[in-house]
């Protein structure tokens, strides 16, 4: 049996960071964050946060883990002559996590760049409902960057580049991750929503204002 030579993009000698999801936390309305309200000339334990002084949210955030990475063991998942995933396990502090290349980093400044990244506006939108401008279906992306991220693709299980739309489901960026999704057939993606338009032409706009209805669940 012939060895395999696996390049890792870390190794255990290497000073990296990660991310982790928290839930919001907001300053609880009612005692500004205290814990304490005056009920008839009483401090008491503010009912709506339970003395906490805040309020939990479902919704979550991604931040940077202030303690350095330190890895303990590389998985690889090999499959049909490629690589399926790379999981590094290893430790920040106290806290043990299993952790895919996509989410380590070696700087904080890359890893908080991700979590900007994340906890920008999503929605899943339908593949088919995405306006592509002229500029972009007039580009030919070079065989080499499609194969690099198909390869990607392949080996995460996931694309390395998130679309980007406007409020008016133009395209603004991830031109490529949108023909992937094409050619594997995604219809529904979740894409990154935002608010400032680009200078990218779009020839689909009619010149002539137009009333156009409100496309449901976008608002």
């Amino acid at each position: 049996m012939s060895n395999i030579t696996i390049p890792l993009k870390f190794n255990k000698e290497d000073t990296i960071y990660t991310i982790k999801q928290v839930k919001f936390k907001n300053i609880c309305p009612i005692c500004k964050g205290t814990g304490i309200i005056k009920y008839k000339n009483k401090d008491m334990k503010c009912p709506e946060c339970m003395g906490k002084g805040e309020l939990i949210s479902d919704k979550q955030t991604s931040i940077v883990v202030d303690e350095p990475f330190k890895i303990k063991s590389v998985k690889i998942n090999m499959g049909d002559n490629h690589i399926r995933s790379i999981r590094y396990r290893g430790t920040c502090g106290l806290n043990e996590f299993n952790r895919a290349e996509g989410n380590l980093f070696f700087t904080k400044e890359e890893a908080q760049q991700r979590c900007d990244e994340l906890n920008k506006e999503r929605m899943t939108i339908d593949i088919k409902d995405i306006d592509i401008p002229k500029d972009f279906r007039n580009s030919k992306p070079s065989i080499d960057k499609i194969k690099r991220k198909l390869d990607y693709y392949k080996n995460n299980n996931k694309f390395d580049k998130d679309i980007i739309i406007d409020r008016d489901r133009v395209l603004q960026d991830g031109y490529i991750t949108y023909l992937l999704c094409k050619m594997f057939n995604v219809n529904n993606i979740d894409v990154i929503v935002q608010d400032i338009k680009s200078n990218i032409k779009n020839d689909t706009v009619p010149t002539t204002p137009k009333k156009k209805r409100p496309r449901p669940g976008f608002y």
